[in-house]
């Protein structure tokens, strides 16, 4: 038996008297009320739905924009391997390396010069066929045996790339702006090969493992994400290479590892609060590269931050919306079911207002993607680009502009049939739609001319239009699906950044066309002064 004592009995009063009240109301005003809590509850679920869509989106959004960052920190890696292997095998060919007897002074001015003009090259030295160091900038380690350091073992069969390593022999010979005992480096070498096949010796250089942290350095302040994201290569163990001190030489698990086994590249949420994008250097056809993979992180919580005062505006409108929702309700369908009946149209019969409802919407959609949009690549045409600037004004000030114009498109036409060339523009059209960012836009000029607006401000578009112009080039380069199979072509591309270029988007097409044509010109030169050299 529960007894009920003071406070606890008036409480209990109160919420019964409540319930009587509201049983005895006006049936007008429960309705009203019933009418208030569906609202809230279907407004409350669709406003979920939102957050979580959005949520999904920003975190899409930032995952790409991650990854777009991890790659293009392993091209740079790439790059600076490819150029440091191309010196080194450059070196080989020169007249000082060849001399029987050798020449060290010689050789040392030679190794001197290229170590001053590429300042990441710790050492540079040459060695005879037994390892003995003839001549190495600043006379270091001259004389000594190197034969067992694994460079001039892969340096005798051919150019050879060495993954990152401690300093060894140089480890108390470096300054310490070069990281003295703490240095770490990447070895390229490369046989210094005879007229008549004799190897006479080996040229190696080391680099620098400060360039990588450089290159980091360069790519966070280049970042339009602010704060920038945090970047860390991994060797092919999965090492940290590159990262905070206390993690260096340690194997990172991370789920964005197992989850990008065998993928070039790729973005996950890693669940400990992260968004990591990653992507794995390429090397090139000279050497396979060396493994490492390039991952960009950024926390989930600072993306995210503006979702939650978007949620909550969404709650008071939830909350507003259903307040007036009891006596708005029936009004407002009563007026839209006369609108749609005065209307008329295909299907509008009035008997099923919602039914009636979809048809004019529906009607509505195809009305404006037929004013708006080119029906065979579903890009935006003139007339919806027009809308497009009206919606977008910031994009007057501060955007990108490429003109692109495919080459090779006519053959395609004359050799496989228009129906060929349609699908070519319609899968260009696919590929824009998914490879532009949120808040770009592209056009479908005419023919086979679209124009690209790219927002942001000058640094961020201009980098934008290089990434994109380059991933077109490639994929057109590649080939696209088409029912017919596989086709390539190419592209000339013509850009104006604004305000640079010009003061508004309509100069700025202009002087993209113009930066188009000549384009076509220079190819089309270098075309004809090939013709005539054959």
């Amino acid at each position: 038996m529960v007894v009920l004592h003071g406070w606890d009995t008036a409480v209990v009063g109160s919420i019964l008297s409540l319930f009587r009240r509201l049983l005895h109301v006006p049936s007008q005003l429960r309705n009203a009320l019933a009418v208030f809590l569906a609202s809230v509850l279907l407004g409350g679920g669709l406003a979920a739905i939102v957050v979580q869509g959005e949520r999904g989106r920003l975190l899409a959004d930032h995952g790409q924009r991650m990854e777009s960052a991890a790659a293009a920190m392993a091209g740079r890696l790439d790059a600076g391997l490819q150029e440091w292997g191309r010196d080194v095998a450059l070196l080989t060919r020169f007249a000082a390396f060849h001399a029987e007897p050798p020449e060290p002074a010689a050789a040392r001015r030679l190794l001197d010069d290229l170590k001053t003009r590429s300042p990441d090259f710790s050492w540079i030295g040459f060695t005879g066929p037994d390892g003995r160091v003839i001549a190495a900038t600043g006379g270091l380690l001259e004389g000594m045996n190197v034969a067992a350091r694994p460079w001039f073992a892969g340096g005798l069969e051919g150019l050879y790339l060495g993954d990152v390593h401690p300093a060894v022999l140089l480890a108390r010979l470096l300054p310490a702006s070069e990281g003295g005992e703490a240095a770490y480096f990447v070895d390229a070498a490369a046989p210094v090969v005879s007229a008549d096949g004799r190897i006479l010796g080996v040229i190696a250089g080391h680099m620098n493992w400060l360039w990588a942290e450089r290159v980091r350095e360069e790519m966070a302040r280049l970042s339009p994400d602010r704060p920038a994201p945090e970047f860390l290569v991994l060797g092919a163990d999965d090492g940290v290479l590159l990262g905070p001190e206390e993690m260096r030489g340690r194997p990172l698990v991370d789920a964005a590892l197992a989850a990008g086994r065998g993928q070039r590249s790729g973005w996950v949420d890693s669940g400990d609060g992260r968004i990591t994008g990653f992507a794995r250097t390429q090397g090139s056809s000279d050497h396979p590269g060396l493994g490492w993979v390039v991952l960009a992180r950024r926390d989930a919580a600072g993306v995210l931050a503006p979702l939650w005062s978007q949620a909550a505006w969404m709650t008071l409108g939830v909350l507003a919306l259903a307040a007036m929702a009891g006596l708005a309700t029936w009004a407002v369908a009563a007026g839209f079911g006369r609108a749609l009946r005065k209307l008329g149209g295909e299907g509008i019969t009035g008997a099923d207002f919602n039914a009636d409802l979809e048809r004019m919407a529906a009607t509505l959609r195809r009305l404006r993607d037929t004013a708006w949009r080119d029906p065979l690549t579903g890009l935006l045409n003139r007339a919806g680009f027009a809308e497009w600037r009206a919606a977008h004004p910031d994009a007057e000030r501060d955007c990108a502009l490429l003109m692109l114009d495919l080459d090779g498109f006519k053959p395609i036409n004359d050799r496989l049939g228009h129906a060929a060339g349609d699908a070519v523009l319609a899968a260009i059209g696919r590929w824009l739609e998914v490879n532009l960012r949120l808040g770009d836009c592209a056009v479908r000029m005419g023919g086979d001319e679209f124009l690209l607006c790219l927002c942001g401000p000058t640094t961020m578009s201009e980098i934008a239009a290089d990434e994109v112009s380059a991933r077109l080039q490639a994929a057109l380069a590649e080939g696209l699906e088409t029912p017919m199979g596989r086709l390539s072509l190419g592209c000339s591309i013509g850009v104006a950044i604004l305000p640079r270029d010009a003061q508004t988007i309509d100069a700025g097409i202009e002087h993209a066309d113009r930066a188009l044509y000549e384009v076509k010109r220079r190819r089309q030169a270098a075309r004809g002064a090939a013709a005539q050299a054959r």
